[in-house]
This record gives C-alpha cells, structure tokens and sequence, in this order.
C-alpha cells in the first residue's frame, strides 16, 4: 500500500511539473509610462492575426477590421463574459468581441475557458477574439484588465480608433451568473454606448 501511494504522488508531483515547464510564458498587459493618445490608435498598429473562437484558426486583421467601415470593439473581461449570450441577441451593430482571458492560467485556458467561449459564442455572426495572449489589449494601450470591466473601443473609417466608454458588471458574474434584471440592465448601459 506505501509503495502504491509513492507512486501516486511521485506522478501527481511529475505531473504538476510537466505542466509548469511545457505552459508558455504568460503575458500579461503591458503597462507604460507613456500613454498613447487616442487619435494616435490606428488599426495598423493592431496585431496582423487572432484566433477567432469558433472558426478553428486564425483570422487575419483586414478580414475582421475592413478598410472604410466603421466597427465597435467590445473588450470584456473574465467576468463581463457574462454579457455575450444577450448581446448576441440584441446587437444590431458591427462589433466585434474581444475575450480578454491574458489573466487565466494556461492551464485552465486550454482545460477550461476555451470551450467555455465557444459555447458562449455559439451559433453568433459576430466574430469573437480569443485574446488569451494581451496582444490586442496591449496594441490598444489598455492596461487595465479587472475582472469586472469591458472597454468599448470606436474603429472609424479613416482606420483611426478611439476609446468610446467602460463598464462594470458585478463581481462572480461569470460563475455565478446575473439575475434577468441585471443581465437586462448591463445591455441596455453597453448598447447605449455604441455611439
């Protein structure tokens, strides 16, 4: 019986360290002393590929951010995730979704999150970014990726982007979920600012 609990946690211990050493560098969202300004953003200056969720792949940037159209960019982070199946269903503009996860352990990424956002995503026409690795957010000069919060970001049709608004949803709200009268209240904030 000793001889079969070492092994147990002798592959609980090798295990573990498989995983630390094969997970890729994580990175997290660049903070800089110098900010850009916002009519300095351009779509340019935006990562040339993304994994866009549900397409098995990746999606190249002048395919998602078209030339002389005008788009919304709705970053949601880990907890404002909560907001894409009603927003799915009640957007009427041209948005895109940006899954902010940079923050999630590599480990739960590809366990967990990934097939949660798919999911999530399901049977929508809106292109949703898997931005597991910060370079978007970072590309946008956004440092802030609380948990709680979603940024929407305005692509005009000169190429130029700038920082239209932010919000909050509540805390736990992806495990846990919102009440219908929450969920309502946060789409109706996040829609009357695509302005």
């Amino acid at each position: 019986m000793a001889n079969v609990l070492k092994i147990v946690f002798l592959g609980i211990i090798g295990f573990g360290l498989l995983v630390y050493l094969t997970a890729p560098k994580q990175n997290s969202v660049k903070k800089s002393s110098e900010t850009l300004k916002n009519n300095s953003l351009k779509v340019s200056s935006l990562p040339t590929h993304y994994e866009v969720i549900g397409i098995n792949g990746y999606e190249k940037r002048e395919n998602i951010f078209q030339a002389d159209s005008e788009k919304f960019i709705i970053i949601l982070n880990h907890d404002a995730l909560s907001l894409i199946e009603s927003l799915k269903t009640f957007i009427d503009k041209d948005i895109v979704l940006v899954a902010n996860i940079s923050k999630t352990p590599w480990f739960i990424q590809k366990m967990a999150v990934d097939g949660k956002l798919e999911e999530l995503n399901l049977n929508s026409k809106i292109p949703m970014i898997n931005d597991s690795n910060a370079n978007l957010i970072s590309a946008l000069n956004l440092n802030d990726d609380t948990q709680t919060k979603y940024f929407i970001f305005k692509v005009k049709k000169d190429s130029s982007i700038m920082k239209v608004a932010e919000g909050f949803v509540k805390e736990g709200a992806m495990e846990n979920g919102l009440t219908k009268d929450e969920l309502e209240k946060s789409v109706k904030l996040l829609l009357s600012q695509l302005k």
